[in-house]
C-alpha cells in the first residue's frame, strides 16, 4: 500500500535524558516527534543545561562571523565526531570551540595592532602629502590634529568644533577623508570630547615628521599586515573542518533544543498543578454560581412580595439567605426578622445589630449574606445577578471544556496520563512520535541501547517507560508515501494541492498517469517532445557545478525531480504527435490519426472533422475522469468511517451525476452526440451513440430516482447526526447541486481545452512552418523563423499545457474528493552539514 503503516511511540524519561533521546533519534533519522498540544505548558530546560547552550551559541556566532568575514569555505570531506551523550557534546563545542577561539584572538589581537599602526601612520602621511610638512610644525599655543571622520559629516563636525576655537580644513587622499584641525591648547580636552560625540580620535601625531621614513614604515607595515592576514587565512583554511563542525553541532543544539521545547510533553508536578489550577477554578466558578443562584432567588422573592429594607436604614442590618433552615438555637438571644420563601427550603434571615463575634456559619446548614448594596436597589440587583449568572453559567461551560480537552489532550499524549502523574517526579518528559512500521525493530534496538545506557541512573530504571501505540487515530496520523522513483516525482504536484490524509485515497498515481498524458495531449509534437525530453533527462540526471550561476541554480540538482515530470511530459507529447499533428517541429512528417492542421505550400487548412471528434473525445474524458473522482469519494468516506455517509450518500451521488450526464447527452446539452454524429472520424462510436439518445427517457427517470434516494438520505443523516459537530445537511445538499448538477455542464465542458489548446498549438506550428516555407525554408530567413518562433512556442505553450492541466486536476477533479488536509511525515534530523556524527 502506497501510504505506509506507522507505530506510535510514547516515550517517557527524566527531563536531561530527554535530550539523548532526540540526539539519537534525530540521528537516525526515522522518528516523527508529535507536536504538543497547545493547551499542555512547555517544559523547562534542565539546568545543567542552561548555560552551557548559550555557551555553545555565542562560540558558533563568533565562529561564523570569523569565517564569513574571510570567506572560508567549508571542507569537503566531514569531520568525524565522537560522543556518547547530549552533555558530551556540549562540552566538546565548548572544549574545541574554545580552543579556536583563543588561537583565532591571537591572531585577530596581533592583526588589529599592526592595522591601528598602519591606519594611524597612513593617516599622517595621507594628510602630510596634501598640505606639506610644515603644516605639521608645532606652532606657538597651538595644536594640530589628524582626524578620520566621514565626508558626509564634515560641514558638522566642522560646525561644532568651531566653538572651542578651532579651524578646520579637510584632506581627501583617494576614498579616504580627514579633517585637519588647528585649535589653541587650552581646549584641547573639550575638543576630545566633541570628537568622541562623532565615534573618532585624533591619530597620534609623532614629535619628529619625516615624510620619507614615514612612507619606509608604512610600506613596511602594509607588508607586515598582509602577511599576518594571509597567516591567519591560512590557519582557518586548516582548521575549517573542526571550525564547521563546531558550527553544525551548534546548530544542532539549537535544533535538539527547539524540538524538546516543541514536543516535549511534561509529566508529574508541572501537570498535576495545572490540573489542579483547573479544578479549582472550575469549584470556585460552580461555587459562585450556587451562591448567585439563592441570592439572585432571594432577591426575585422580595421583589415580587414588596419586601423593603428601608425602614430599617438607621440600624445596623445583615441580610442572609439561608437554605435548610435556620438554627433556631443559635439565634435565640438575637433581634431578627426571618422570612421563609413559600415552597422552598430557603428563608431570608435578617438580623438587626448582629454581635461582631456572629459565626456565620452556625445561622444554618448553607448560609449566603446578600450585600448591603443589594438591598438598596432590589430590582436592579436582581437584573444585575441575572446577568452575572448567565455569564458565570457560560463560564462554568469553557471551563470544563478547557479541563476535559486538557485531559483528554494529555492522556493521548502523555505515557503516565493523568492517573499516573503522582507516579514520577516533576523532571520526566514524554516524547511521543510515529515510526513507519517496517523501521520499527531497529527503533527498538536504538532505544534498548539508549536506555541501557542510561540505566546507570537510578531514576532513569525507575521512571523511564516506553508504550507502542500500534492503533493510531487516522485523524491525526501523518502521512507516509512511498512510490519508485519516476511515479514519486508527482508528488511535487499533488502536495502543491495538499497532503492527503492517513485514510485517503492518494492521488499520486491518478496524477502520474493523466498529468502528463494531458500535457502531451495540449502539446502534440515529436520535436517538441524529444527537445522537453531531453530537458527532463538533463535536468534529472545533471549535477552542475561551474562557474555560472544561472545554470547552476538550475542544474544543480535542486529540481532533479522536476526532470522526472518533464521527462514524462515530452514523451507523452511524442505520443500524441502520431494521434494529433505528425509533425516535427511544425513538418508535417508522420502518420496521425486525427490530424488537426495540414499545410500545403504556404496554405493552412484547418480540419474540422478531426477537431470535432477530438473535442468529443476530451469531453468523454472528462466524463470518466469526473465519474473517478466521485467513486473516490464514496471510497474514501468509507475508509474514514463515514460508510453509511458513502454508501447511503456518496454511492447514490455517483450514479446521480452519471445519469444526468447521460440524460443531458440525449437533447445535445452535453454536446457529444451532436458532435460525433457529425464526425465521420468517430463512426464506430455511432451505435453507443445513438444507444444513449434511445434510452434518453430512462437516463431521466434514474436521475429522479437517485434524486429522490439522495433526498431521502439527507433527510436520515439530518436525523441521525443532529448536534454532532461536524456535520451540516446544508453541506450534503450543496454536493448534490454544486458537485453533481453543475459539473455536467461545466466540469465535463472544461475538459474540452485538452483538444482546445491542442488546436492553438498545431496552428502555430503549422502557421511558423508556412512561413518559413514563403521565405525559403532553408534560407538563412527561414531557417531563423523556424527556429525563433519553435523556441518561443515551446516556452509559452509549454508553459500554458502545464497551467491548464494544473488546472484539470486541481480545479475539476480534486476539489471532487481530494480533502489535501493530511499532515506529511518528517522524520526529525539534526540537519548536520559538516559533521558525521558517531554516537558510542
Amino acid at each position: 500500500m502506497p501510504i505506509a503503516r506507522l507505530i506510535e511511540y510514547k516515550i517517557a524519561l527524566p527531563s536531561e535524558h530527554a535530550f539523548d533521546l532526540l540526539m539519537n533519534i534525530g540521528n537516525a533519522g526515522y522518528f516523527m516527534p508529535i507536536t504538543r498540544p497547545g493547551v499542555i505548558p512547555a517544559p523547562r530546560v534542565p539546568g545543567k543545561y542552561s548555560e552551557k547552550i548559550r555557551r555553545v551559541e555565542d562560540i558558533s556566532r563568533e565562529l561564523s562571523r570569523i569565517l564569513n568575514q574571510y570567506s572560508i569555505p567549508p571542507p569537503a570531506t566531514p569531520h568525524e565526531v565522537k560522543i556518547s551523550l547530549f552533555n558530551e557534546l556540549l562540552e566538546y563545542i565548548i572544549e574545541d570551540g574554545e580552543d579556536l577561539l583563543t588561537r583565532v584572538r591571537q591572531y585577530l589581537d596581533s592583526i588589529e595592532g599592526v592595522r591601528n599602526e598602519y591606519v594611524r601612520l597612513r593617516g599622517i602621511v595621507d594628510v602630510m602629502s596634501s598640505v606639506g610638512e610644515i603644516i605639521m610644525e608645532r606652532l606657538r599655543h597651538f595644536l594640530v590634529d589628524i582626524v578620520p571622520i566621514s565626508e558626509e559629516d564634515f560641514n558638522e563636525f566642522r560646525n561644532t568644533v568651531v566653538n572651542y576655537g578651532a579651524e578646520t580644513l579637510p584632506v581627501k587622499v583617494q576614498d579616504r577623508f580627514y579633517a585637519l584641525v588647528i585649535y589653541p591648547e587650552w581646549s584641547k580636552q573639550s575638543l576630545l570630547s566633541a570628537y568622541r560625540l562623532f565615534n573618532t580620535n585624533p591619530l597620534e601625531i609623532p614629535n619628529n615628521v619625516d615624510l620619507d621614513s614615514m612612507k619606509s614604515k608604512l610600506a613596511e607595515l602594509e607588508g607586515r599586515l598582509g602577511k599576518l592576514e594571509q597567516e591567519f587565512r591560512d590557519f582557518l583554511t586548516k582548521v575549517s573542518d573542526r571550525a564547521y563542525a563546531i558550527i553544525d553541532l551548534s546548530d544542532t543544539i539549537t535544533n535538539i533544543v527547539r524540538q524538546y521545547m516543541d514536543s516535549a510533553i511534561p509529566e508529574g508536578r508541572d501537570i498535576g498543578d495545572r490540573l489542579t489550577q483547573l479544578v479549582n477554578s472550575v469549584n470556585d466558578t460552580r461555587n459562585r454560581i450556587r451562591e448567585l443562584e439563592i441570592v439572585h432567588e432571594v432577591l426575585g422573592y422580595t421583589k415580587k412580595a414588596g419586601i423593603s429594607f428601608e425602614g430599617l436604614s438607621r440600624l445596623r442590618i445583615r441580610v442572609f439567605a439561608v437554605r435548610g433552615g435556620v438554627n433556631e438555637d443559635y439565634i435565640k438571644g438575637l433581634m431578627y426578622i426571618k422570612r421563609d420563601v413559600e415552597g422552598t427550603d430557603l428563608s431570608i434571615l435578617t438580623l438587626i445589630e448582629p454581635p461582631e463575634s456572629l459565626d456565620v456559619k452556625s445561622l444554618g446548614k448553607e448560609v449566603y449574606e446578600i450585600s448591603r448594596d443589594y438591598l438598596a436597589d432590589i430590582k436592579s440587583a436582581f437584573d444585575l445577578t441575572g446577568r452575572e449568572l448567565t455569564d458565570l453559567r457560560s463560564r462554568l461551560k469553557d471551563l470544563e471544556k478547557e479541563y476535559e480537552e486538557f485531559v483528554k489532550e494529555f492522556n493521548e499524549v502523555s505515557t503516565y496520563g493523568v492517573d499516573g502523574i503522582n507516579k514520577v517526579s516533576g523532571d520526566v518528559v514524554t516524547i511521543a512520535g510515529y515510526v513507519k512500521e517496517s523501521l520499527s525493530s531497529k527503533f527498538d534496538d536504538l532505544l534498548a541501547s539508549l536506555l541501557s545506557k542510561l540505566a546507570i541512573d537510578a531514576k532513569v530504571r525507575k521512571e523511564s517507560k516506553v508504550v507502542y501505540v500500534r492503533e493510531i487515530e487516522p485523524e491525526k496520523a501523518p502521512t507516509l508515501e512511498e512510490y519508485p522513483k519516476l511515479i514519486d516525482a508527482f508528488k511535487k504536484i499533488t502536495y502543491m494541492y495538499g497532503v492527503p490524509k492517513y485514510t485517503e485515497i492518494s492521488p499520486i498515481i491518478l496524477t502520474f498517469i493523466l498529468f502528463p498524458a494531458f500535457y502531451g495531449w495540449m502539446y502534440p509534437d515529436l520535436g517538441h517532445g524529444v527537445v522537453l525530453s531531453l530537458f527532463g533527462y538533463t535536468l534529472y540526471k545533471s549535477r552542475y557545478k561551474g562557474p555560472n550561476a544561472f545554470l547552476r541554480s538550475i542544474f544543480g540538482g535542486k529540481y532533479s525531480t522536476w526532470g522526472l515530470v518533464f521527462l514524462m511530459a515530452g514523451i507523452w507529447s511524442i505520443i500524441f504527435t502520431f494521434v494529433e499533428s505528425g509533425t516535427v517541429f511544425g513538418i508535417e512528417v508522420l502518420p496521425a490519426l486525427f490530424r488537426l492542421v495540414h499545410v500545403g505550400g504556404t496554405a493552412l487548412e484547418v480540419l474540422s472533422n478531426s477537431i470535432y471528434a477530438m473535442l468529443t473525445v476530451s469531453i468523454m474524458v472528462g466524463i470518466i475522469s469526473l465519474l473517478l473522482a466521485f467513486a473516490f469519494k464514496a471510497i474514501n468516506a468509507y475508509r474514514g468511517g463515514e460508510r453509511d455517509l458513502a454508501l447511503g450518500f456518496y454511492v447514490p451521488l455517483f450514479f446521480f451525476f452519471l445519469f444526468l450526464v447521460l440524460a443531458l447527452m440525449g437533447p445535445g446539452f452535453v454536446p457529444v452526440i451532436r458532435i460525433g454524429e457529425e464526425t465521420p472520424l468517430l463512426q464506430p462510436l455511432y451505435p453507443l451513440f445513438n444507444t444513449i439518445e434511445g434510452l434518453m427517457w430512462y437516463w431521466v427517470y434514474a436521475v429522479f430516482a437517485t434524486l429522490a434516494i439522495l433526498m431521502y438520505s439527507l433527510f436520515y443523516f439530518r436525523a441521525k447526526y443532529r448536534g454532532v459537530p461536524g456535520f451540516s445537511a446544508a453541506q450534503l445538499a450543496v454536493e448534490v447541486s454544486a458537485e453533481a448538477a453543475i459539473p455536467s455542464l461545466t466540469n465535463t465542458i472544461s475538459f474540452m481545452r485538452l483538444s482546445i489548446v491542442a488546436i492553438m498549438h498545431a496552428v502555430f506550428t503549422a502557421m511558423t512552418y508556412a512561413w518559413a516555407v514563403s521565405l525559403g525554408l532553408f534560407t538563412p530567413a527561414g531557417l531563423a523563423v523556424l527556429i525563433i518562433f519553435n523556441l518561443i512556442i515551446i516556452l509559452g505553450e509549454g508553459f500554458v499545457a502545464f497551467v491548464q492541466s494544473l488546472r484539470l486536476h486541481f480545479y475539476e477533479m480534486y476539489t471532487k474528493f481530494f480533502s489535501g488536509a493530511g499532515v506529511l511525515f518528517t522524520p526529525f534530523t539534526l540537519g548536520l552539514r559538516w559533521v558525521r556524527l558517531l554516537i558510542v
